[in-house]
């Protein structure tokens, strides 16, 4: 199958992006069909029922970036192999009380 990439890039407000957060949870939950739009083009994929899932916080000077990446393999070995990897290589952060206002970075001790 070849390579597909679509990259969208746009500034919205803090509610707009939790709109959008909340309608993929919304069809995550609800099946394994999810369909994803931006500037009016929209796709249609399939989830497989377990992924990987990796959130990355990066903080630098001002900058601060939050990734979170959903990832899965198609057909019925892919599930299993996507298991067998995020039980071997998932590591729990403990959380933290929420707080205000910018994260900073700890120091070195």
């Amino acid at each position: 199958m070849p390579k597909l990439e679509i990259k969208r890039t746009s500034e919205l407000t803090r509610k707009e992006v939790s709109d959008r957060l909340i309608a993929l949870g919304e069809a995550l939950a609800s099946g394994s069909e999810v369909e994803l739009g931006s500037g009016g083009d929209s796709i249609t994929i399939d989830v497989a029922d377990q992924v990987r899932w990796e959130l990355e916080i990066e903080v630098e000077g001002d900058q601060i970036e939050l990734e979170i990446e959903i990832s899965w393999r198609d057909g019925p070995s892919g599930n299993q192999e996507v298991e067998e990897a995020s039980a071997e290589s998932e590591t729990e952060v403990p959380a933290k009380p929420a707080r205000r206002g910018r994260p900073r970075k700890a120091a070195a001790k």
